[in-house]
């Protein structure tokens, strides 16, 4: 399925911008503030994913861009021109919902085409689309076959071929795979990135779960209370967090409350747990004297010994195959922990309140800042 050219006029980086949007629900004690002064862009055929917990915003974020909810304030544009007048079906957008709402008394190739039936396109052109869907989504064998006699992951791939049948320039997706078994959400994670990749339209994808975030995205923006707190691509948000927040949310982390004590030209030492120190580079500027938090993801902690390790004790081990996980505390309390990937096969004997020695690079530490600051 090629791309379409913009149209006339509109921006051709951008898919979606938004514009200090806002949404609130009810009025006076009762209101509730689902989304405060969002801006941000979206540029086309990327994979964006609206990350975060419960109750954040994304789905009302979703709505906004589908036209199922106007917004409070603020302008949302699809390539270059304000939505806000246009209803859903008159926006070059579809959205595919958590609940695939298949019509089950009809065929595959049947809810493929309804859309299009709608549309009063010709019957020629309406065939040719259902059986390229249906080639893109893998489910030509399957055409004639009620919805209702499928498995869950093959009426995804419908709800999919149906969305995409009428080429829209924004495929909106409302957590599609959170029905699915483990097994097949993670096959079907490379099936969306897959898709994506070939038909070249824009995905704006909601989830609050991390790994799937971290999986098929282009960017990731963060979600929290109403707001985006940071906008990257995977690898930034999960190796530079903006702050606490966003550190925390995305994946296993650990904090240490720590103390600058040395500042060099390209490397600063940090004083924690009492009098143990920590060299490494800063990704942001610091001062001797200031008190910052430091931030170190589980697998670049490496289990150490000799005289250079820093010290711990040992409070559990737990195996998981692959990896093996390793709950320790510092001095003063702070639990820690760290994941060794079982690649050799072996794993030190070790018991609960043992001695522990930890070490990890200097190039493995983030400082992050406490407070939820939006970085967009």
């Amino acid at each position: 399925m090629p791309l379409r050219k913009p149209e006339a006029g509109s921006s051709s980086a951008n898919a979606i911008e938004l514009r200090g949007v806002g949404k609130t629900f009810g009025s006076g004690a009762a209101a509730f503030v689902a989304l405060r002064d969002v801006s941000t862009t979206i540029e086309q055929n990327v994979f964006f994913t609206l990350l975060g917990p419960s109750g954040c915003g994304k789905t009302t974020l979703l709505r906004l861009i589908a036209g199922f909810e106007a917004a409070t304030t603020g302008e949302i544009l699809l390539h270059g021109k304000e939505i806000a007048d246009l209803p859903p079906y008159r926006r070059p957008v579809n959205t595919v919902f958590q609940s695939y709402a298949l019509f089950p008394h009809m065929t595959v190739a049947q809810n493929v085409a309804f859309g299009l039936q709608m549309l009063k396109q010709p019957k020629d052109e309406i065939a040719r689309t259902v059986d390229e869907m249906l080639k893109l989504v893998q489910m030509e064998a399957l055409k004639n076959r009620r919805t209702s006699e499928l498995s869950g992951g093959q009426q995804q791939r419908v709800a999919l071929a149906r969305a995409l049948a009428p080429k829209p320039r924004v495929l909106l997706l409302d957590e599609p795979l959170s029905a699915l078994d483990l097994k097949l959400r993670k096959e079907m994670q490379v099936e969306l990135k897959r898709l994506q990749t070939e038909t070249g339209i824009t995905f704006v994808f909601v989830t609050h779960d991390q790994e799937e975030a971290l999986t098929m995205s282009d960017k990731v923006a963060v979600m929290n209370e109403g707001q985006i707190l940071q906008i990257g691509t995977p690898r930034e948000i999960y190796n530079h967090p903006a702050n606490r927040f966003v550190a925390d949310f995305i994946g296993d982390i650990n904090f240490i409350k720590a103390e600058i004590v040395e500042v060099g030209k390209t490397r600063c030492t940090a004083r924690f747990d009492g009098n143990q120190k920590l060299s490494f580079t800063p990704d942001a500027e610091v001062s001797k004297g200031q008190k910052v938090t430091l931030a170190v993801r589980p697998e670049r902690i490496a289990v150490a010994n000799g005289k250079n390790a820093l010290s711990a004790t040992l409070d559990n081990v737990v195996y998981h195959g692959t990896d093996t996980l390793y709950h320790f505390s510092l001095g003063d309390g702070t639990r820690m922990l760290a994941r060794r990937q079982n690649s050799d096969g072996t794993i030190p004997e070790w018991q609960t309140g043992d001695p522990f020695g930890w070490a990890v690079s200097g190039n493995a530490v983030a400082i992050v800042a406490d407070g939820p600051e939006q970085t967009a």
